[in-house]
């Protein structure tokens, strides 16, 4: 019996035939095409090839991580593997060199309230793009992750607020402190606390692990 409506997903042939079934009882086919064997039907949501352009689409619309398990229909546990996997396939964007940058800090929380942590970033003053951002303790080492980045680029310009640790961080000739200089960034930060509820000041939600609040950024920020 030949099966039309689906594709193979290696040859992405549509002619199978029935070959048995597996332990569970599913009716496994092969591809006549490349010979691959494989189970077309299943009934458990997490093998939907669309699933993780729909986790994209969702954790982008500023959806957390059990109300996206409850609308895509999966378990919290298998959203979180597909989330880190989707986030470790998407790399931080080309830096131009001779450009102008927005840099901020967010004060956030990990795990419990009392568990403050910073998230910095780097704003491009013309384009807009995020170009680097890092989660750690409110120290140097984390500021430097982002400042390092910039500075390798060649930056005619960084603006930020008039936090000391970046006076020694960033070269004089090319730090900038002025009036309304970093209004862009600040404007993310508002967008960003009111999108994305792990990020908002005074809610019940926060991240529970950097890993995961990574990968969720990293998606938000990066994937298109």
């Amino acid at each position: 019996m030949n099966v039309k409506i689906y594709s193979c997903s290696k040859c992405v042939g549509e002619d199978f035939i029935k070959y048995g079934k597996t332990n569970y009882g599913k009716q496994r086919y092969q591809c006549r095409v490349c010979k691959s064997i494989s189970v077309l039907q299943y009934s458990y949501k997490a093998y939907k090839k669309e699933l993780n352009a729909d986790i994209i689409r969702l954790t982008k619309e500023g959806l957390g991580i059990r109300s996206t398990a409850r609308v895509l229909e999966i378990s919290t546990t298998t959203l979180l593997k597909k989330i880190i996997a989707i986030a470790n396939r998407i790399f931080q964007p080309l830096i131009s060199y001779n450009q102008s940058y927005e840099l901020d800090e967010m004060r956030i929380f990990v795990r419990k309230k009392n568990n403050p942590v910073w998230l910095v970033y780097a704003i491009n003053k013309n384009t807009k793009q995020i170009v680097g951002f890092y989660v750690g303790r409110r120290n140097n080492k984390t500021l430097n992750a982002v400042i390092k980045t910039l500075i390798n680029s060649k930056p005619s310009k960084i603006y930020t607020d008039k936090l000391r640790n970046y006076q020694y961080l960033i070269p004089k000739e090319i730090h900038k402190t002025t009036r309304f200089g970093t209004n862009t960034i600040e404007r993310k930060n508002l967008d960003l606390r009111t999108h994305l509820k792990r990020l908002n000041r005074r809610t019940i939600c926060f991240s529970r692990s950097i890993l995961v609040l990574t990968a969720i950024l990293k998606i938000y920020f990066w994937k298109y």
